[in-house]
């Protein structure tokens, strides 16, 4: 589905593009409007909506949310507030983010599987977690990991060679993008912040990360119809024993991990390095199952989002033949024949614009919610305690009150003297306030290095009928998966 706007032309199956395209010319592709889920215009109860919402979540987003600032909707008895406004945003995230706290909901949903981890712990030990973990996402220490990144990037471009050449087909080979980067961005997690992870531990971490996503949005739904968690609904059990797996593999590394710092091997990697970590008050390590949360939520911030935002921007390239050769030539330019290296970062500019695009049309994380702790006046609403206020980042990145041509993919939205005109809290993929994503910084290096890399050596081009829809499933996904055509370019 395309959005509102006309944009007959962008539908054309993209030409391959000549690799001799100048870095600094514009590009000639035709406006694009990617797939986007079509606004409700027509009020009609919410139990007529239910099956669309268990679909995804988005389908449910009414038009006011694309075009106005706060949006009020009660429902079963529930204030709901929907906030699309920068402004609004800012003090719900930042300015009054001591009257706001995070949702039951994230923790009903994630909480089976990341436990109280630093993404759903609050007060003293959100503080105490967010301290103790911080210091793992120092520049530096990212910087560290880029030969690890480049390599997962590489391991998958020898995948597709091998089976272009198995294929024994003169012309492109298909496969699903999606699946590969959450395999390349597994293969980082599992060599930095899970490093030791054994193999059937690791097999084990994505059967069960797969089966737990697979009903989500009914979990969704539960929530919404504000049903108890005991309540059976379809996928609970596939759900609970997925997350039991997932944390029994986080469990084992743990123990191994103290294994061997007990026969002196240095603390120095992630795992090592949350053991040592002490309370600043009270001197009190982390224990184990505190450990075993933030790895499981590293796991899932630091894979899936980072996963979602590159095979979204995949597709948007094999959607812009010229941007997609335009950002193949400043790889050359800046890396030449070698690999990606952490000084080759900053000089990406245009892999970054158009990264960071990709996230704007297709925010790894499509919602973020908050409830009141104590009375709060957003623009003459008064929400009274326990009033939900929802931040569709869906929308939010849409709206047409703050961005032109909301819907159009255009990576110059990103050039600097425009950035320098956005509201702080107009465009937040990683949240916004104290609770910013604390893998922010690893995220962007891991996507630019990975899109950078595989751009060098493949050529992804549309197949000119499969038009994904975006799901809210957790993480922004794309129905059906991302099957793309990819060349080889020797």
């Amino acid at each position: 589905m395309h959005a509102a706007t006309p944009a007959a032309s962008a539908d054309a199956p993209p030409v391959k593009p000549a690799l001799a395209s100048p870095l600094n010319v514009p590009t000639t592709d035709p406006p694009l409007y990617p797939p986007t889920v079509p606004p409700v215009t027509m009020r009609l109860p919410f139990f007529v909506r239910l099956p669309d919402m268990i679909q995804n979540p988005i389908r449910v987003y009414a038009e006011e949310l694309y075009s106005g600032d706060i949006f009020a909707r009660p429902f079963l008895g529930q204030n709901m507030y929907w906030v699309t406004s920068p402004a609004l945003i800012e003090q719900i995230l930042l300015t009054d983010a001591d009257s706001f706290a995070k949702s039951p909901w994230e923790t009903r949903v994630l909480g089976p599987m990341i436990g109280n981890g630093v993404l759903t712990a609050m007060g003293a030990s959100w503080r105490f977690q967010r301290k103790a973990t911080a210091p793992l996402f120092r520049h530096a220490d990212i910087l560290g990991h880029v030969p690890a990144i480049t390599r997962a990037a590489d391991t998958q471009v020898d995948r597709w060679r091998s089976l272009a050449e198995r294929s024994g087909q003169s012309g492109p080979i298909v496969d699903d993008i999606e699946r590969a980067m959450k395999d390349a961005t597994f293969d980082v997690i599992a060599t930095t912040i899970l490093a030791g992870i054994v193999p059937e531990e690791a097999r084990i971490v994505k059967t069960a990360d797969v089966a737990y996503m697979r009903h989500i949005t009914w979990e969704f739904a539960a929530i919404v119809l504000q049903l108890p968690p005991w309540v059976w609904r379809p996928g609970k059990r596939e759900m609970e024993a997925a997350a039991v797996q997932l944390r029994g593999a986080m469990r084992s590394i743990v123990a191994r991990r103290r294994a061997e710092i007990a026969d002196n091997i240095a603390p120095t990697d992630v795992v090592g390095r949350l053991m040592a970590a002490r309370h600043p008050d009270t001197g009190e390590p982390m224990s184990d199952e505190m450990i075993v949360n933030n790895l499981g939520t590293f796991l899932e911030a630091g894979h899936q989002t980072t996963a979602q935002a590159l095979t979204w921007a995949l597709y948007l390239l094999a959607r812009s033949p010229g941007w997609q050769e335009r950002l193949r030539a400043e790889v050359r330019a800046v890396a030449g024949d070698g690999p990606i290296q952490a000084a080759h970062i900053e000089q990406l500019a245009l892999t970054t614009r158009v990264l960071k695009e990709a996230m704007r049309l297709y925010p790894p994380v499509a919602t973020v919610v908050r409830i009141a702790t104590r009375q709060v006046e957003l623009a003459g609403h008064r929400l009274i305690p326990g009033s939900l206020a929802i931040i569709p980042l869906f929308a939010l990145h849409r709206n047409r009150g703050i961005w032109e041509d909301a819907d159009r993919f255009d990576p110059d939205r990103f050039l600097p003297e425009r950035v320098a005109t956005f509201h702080r809290a107009q465009y937040i993929p990683f949240g916004f306030g104290p609770r910013t994503c604390l893998g922010l910084p690893l995220a962007m290096v891991e996507g630019i290095a990975i899109l950078a890399t595989i751009l060098r050596s493949v050529c992804i081009e549309w197949d000119g009928h499969h038009r994904p829809e975006p799901v809210s499933a957790i993480v922004l996904r794309p129905r059906g998966g991302m099957p793309l055509k990819l060349s080889m370019i020797s």
